[in-house]
């Protein structure tokens, strides 16, 4: 194999260098970031993938559902969730106002959710800070302060274990961030902030996708900007060679060829008397005095003698230029995470079943990049407010503020949910649910997760719903359609269900029925419907 790679004159001129991602980090950082961020704020297409990705990972926010482990805390599962939803209702009162939650006091939490995606589609990185600040309308201190990772300093330092301003243990555990801020005074300084303090508290927010031995991120963007570069010029070239052709609409043809034309034609001892220099000369004075306008109508063009008017016809971007295009695009939107419909918007062609397999392929993706970095990002957030809002005593808890630093992993457990996954056809996604419910091939859970919801909010909704309908004497909206869905309905079948034998049968919840034909027999047992079928039968037939 290495022979035949030696020898290979395709794989001959290819010779990278082995090196460990973090290093490839250290030297494409700075570059992949700033051509990232030229891209997106200057083209398009760009700019429509990162908006198009930030609805389906973000979309409005993720929702907080808490979800304490009752059986670590010692509490009932009664307890658990009664205590769950206080700590919602206070969060959600917290994020939804921009002077509690944000340093600047600007963006709400789900803001903030959608503007570190678009820091991590940029830079490949989330950085944050979580100060605390005291503000006289405010109940709490917990703040965030985004800030643009740019500011994390490139700075190394192998002694003391310092990669592009991140100084880890000797595990790669961070234990500070050397970040760059501006004071009035001095300028640019460089601040070491600590990433936890005493409490375990964090101090600094960083996410990206990490990978084996690396401390910083990279843009997801980067492996497609040569492309996107390279669409930017083909379309350019493209639409200057239409606009040229568009401009010279009109050319003058004429059959004189020029004076190297003549001169080749004529001889030394040729006496035609034709003087070139002659003819060129006055065919100029000629086009002096003549004046041809095409943007005014009605006119008419006196051409020299012999001379002819040529109207071009400006040629369209063909075929080949939109399936050129077409697979162009195609890269950059498989390199950015979305499908190529939804980054260009060209359904040609499509069918349910390429968009459902399309879209099926693109969630995994939002799955993954919503699991790993927006929810560390929320719950790193939601784990600060949550002990301040404790040892504030704004949020009860056994044991005060040490009982919940204890506890802390067991009591600040959360799943996020955000949007659901877009479906080309809303009727046969919910038939399909539908369906493995009934072969218990799913749960509710999975279900409500799947349109962006809890499931645990959703039953308490109808529950509630239902008792307001209630009181106001209103049919309930979620009332049961059968018995089966009642308590009472369940307890009859089961006990229909019932039988006095060794437990592995059952006896029919229905006595068949025996024929009203005089010396008739049981018949044997058959479909429902062709009972149906002979009873219907009989009655036309008038059977005694």
């Amino acid at each position: 194999m290495a022979y035949f790679q030696s020898r290979n004159p395709l794989l001959a001129g290819w010779r990278p260098q082995l090196r460990e991602h973090s290093q490839d980090v250290q030297l494409g950082w700075a570059d992949a970031a700033a051509r990232a961020v030229e891209g997106v704020q200057n083209s398009g297409f760009l700019t429509k993938i990162v908006e198009v990705e930030t609805g389906s990972v973000v979309g409005s926010g993720l929702r907080l559902a808490c979800r304490p482990d009752a059986e670590a805390l010692g509490w009932t599962e009664k307890r658990a969730s009664k205590w769950a939803r206080t700590v919602e209702r206070a969060f959600r009162a917290w994020a939804d106002n921009p002077v509690e939650c944000d340093a600047a006091g600007k963006m709400t939490f789900a803001k903030m959710q959608q503007a570190a995606f678009a820091s991590y589609k940029c830079y490949g990185e989330v950085l944050a800070l979580l100060p605390i600040i005291k503000r006289p309308s405010s109940l709490t201190s917990t703040r965030i302060l985004m800030l643009p990772p740019s500011r994390l300093m490139q700075k190394n330092d192998e002694l003391n274990n310092v990669v592009q301003g991140v100084k880890t243990d000797g595990w790669g555990f961070p234990q500070s961030y050397f970040i760059s801020e501006r004071q009035r005074a001095l300028g640019w300084n460089e601040r070491e902030i600590r990433a936890y303090d005493a409490d375990g508290r964090p101090n600094v927010i960083h996410v990206f996708d990490a990978s084996i031995g690396t401390t910083r991120g990279i843009s997801p963007l980067a492996p497609v900007l040569k492309v996107v570069r390279q669409v930017e010029q083909y379309a350019d070239a493209t639409l200057i060679s239409a606009l040229i052709q568009t401009i010279f609409a009109a050319t003058i043809k004429t059959p004189v060829q020029g004076i190297a034309a003549f001169d080749g034609l004529t001889t030394a001892g040729d006496t035609s008397g034709f003087d070139v220099d002659a003819f060129g000369v006055k065919k100029g004075d000629w086009y002096d005095g003549a004046n041809i306008d095409l943007t005014q109508h009605g006119r008419i063009a006196h051409l020299f003698p012999g001379d002819e008017l040529d109207f071009k016809e400006s040629k369209q971007p063909g075929k080949a230029y939109d399936d050129f295009m077409g697979w162009l695009m195609r890269e950059i939107s498989a390199g950015a995470g979305v499908t190529y419909e939804n980054a260009t918007g060209d359904y040609r062609g499509a069918t349910y079943s390429s968009i459902r397999m399309a879209g099926a392929i693109e969630w995994l993706t939002v799955l993954r990049r919503r699991s790993n970095i927006i929810v560390p990002f929320c719950q790193a957030v939601f784990n600060a407010w949550l002990e301040e809002a404790i040892f504030k005593g704004l949020i009860p808890f056994p044991g005060g503020y040490f009982g919940f630093i204890a506890k802390r992993p067991a009591a600040a457990r959360a799943t996020w949910s955000g949007p659901a996954q877009p479906q080309a056809d809303d009727f046969k996604a919910a038939r399909s649910h539908e369906v493995l419910k009934g072969i218990q091939g799913t749960t509710l859970a999975e279900i409500s997760s799947s349109y962006g919801r809890d499931w645990d909010d959703d039953a308490r909704q109808r529950a509630e719903e239902n008792r307001l309908h209630e009181e106001l004497k209103l049919p309930l909206p979620w009332a049961p359609d059968t018995m089966l869905q009642t308590t009472d309905g369940q307890k009859k079948e089961l006990e229909d269900g019932s039988n006095d034998g060794d437990g592995t049968e059952r006896k029919d919840s229905k006595p068949r029925g025996r024929s009203t034909r005089r010396g008739a027999k049981d018949p044997a047992e058959r479909d429902p419907a062709e009972s149906s079928l002979q009873e219907e039968l009989e009655e036309t037939l008038g059977g005694d």
